[in-house]
């Protein structure tokens, strides 16, 4: 079974047309449009009678003692936890696609209604439900999608990982407000099939910068300034990166990733690998003695 998506490609940013809050530079975040991605998908086992739908964040903090704190960052290696964006059930075994919007567009406060959805489907609760109810202003039961909004001062950038479960069942035995692990429980044993793909998502603005969030719009960069990055791959050269938006990397130059969006130059760095996509390199210097080139701007 194959998932794909027309609002962003497997393992690329995910625009903010489709998260629950974008990056602000006056509050750190403002709510988004919160409108859930186009879906589609094709070669469903036989024997299908529904699909399922989850969504879902594994980088969520275990902790919140350090989120969304100005004087520090939530480190990347406290351990982490599910957190379901999308419960979504009963989608009849004929459907192939859900429009983008077709769900949730806009945020609601204290949640969207459920959990009937249309077309006959049904919604469970996702984890805003907890996450706002101490919140007198917000809390609520958040039925259907409600998109990303991770802590704006995470060292790690986030991953959603969309499932679609082809079941042998037509109706799930949960009923009310029902959650995601309500939903892994009962399809358990009823799975014929499943396809995935994920999406990124921070409002870390040091990770911004580099993995490709802060601008959807992909600027094609010139042949020269490809055999430079090329050039650097190839002698794994340290590069000292200057971004656009003033940021700035240091790596040993690995890769160079097509992601079908956008391309990127992969480094190695103390923190881990680190995709820098090519119309955010504003200007390179490698670092390395001996290197073939020596300050390049690409912009």
């Amino acid at each position: 079974m194959k998932l794909w998506s027309d609002s962003f490609h497997d393992g690329s940013p995910i625009p903010g047309e489709f998260a629950f809050a974008i990056a602000d530079t006056a509050n750190h975040v403002a709510l988004s449009a919160n409108r859930n991605p186009q879906l589609a998908w094709r070669d469903a086992p036989v024997g299908t009678k529904s699909f399922v739908l989850l969504v879902h964040d594994p980088d969520v903090p275990s902790r919140g003692d350090d989120v969304n704190r100005d004087d520090r960052e939530v480190p990347a290696v406290l351990p982490r936890v599910d957190f379901f964006h999308w419960v979504l059930i009963e989608i009849p075994a004929s459907v192939r696609a859900i429009a983008a919007g077709e769900h949730a567009d806009g945020v609601q406060v204290r949640g969207k209604p459920g959990p009937a959805a249309l077309h006959g489907f049904r919604h469970g609760i996702n984890d805003f439900t907890g996450w706002f109810a101490g919140d007198k202003a917000m809390a609520g039961n958040y039925f259907g999608y409600d998109g990303p909004c991770p802590p704006w001062n995470d060292a790690l950038t986030h991953r959603y990982v969309f499932t679609l479960y082809a079941l042998d069942l037509e109706r799930l035995p949960v009923d009310g407000a029902f959650t995601g692990a309500d939903v892994r429980a009962a399809i358990a044993g009823h799975v014929l099939g499943e396809a995935r793909m994920t999406g990124t998502y921070t409002l870390n603005p040091r990770l911004r910068a580099l993995d490709g969030h802060a601008n959807g719009e992909f600027h094609q960069v010139s042949c020269e300034a490809l055999d430079y990055l090329e050039i650097a791959c190839m002698g794994r050269y340290k590069l000292h990166l200057e971004l656009v938006g003033g940021e700035t990397a240091i790596g040993l130059a690995q890769d160079i990733r097509d992601h079908g969006h956008a391309e990127y130059l992969v480094l190695a760095t103390h923190a881990g690998e680190v995709e820098v996509r090519f119309d955010h390199i504003r200007a390179l210097t490698p670092l390395t003695p001996g290197a073939r080139f020596g300050h390049v701007a690409l912009r």
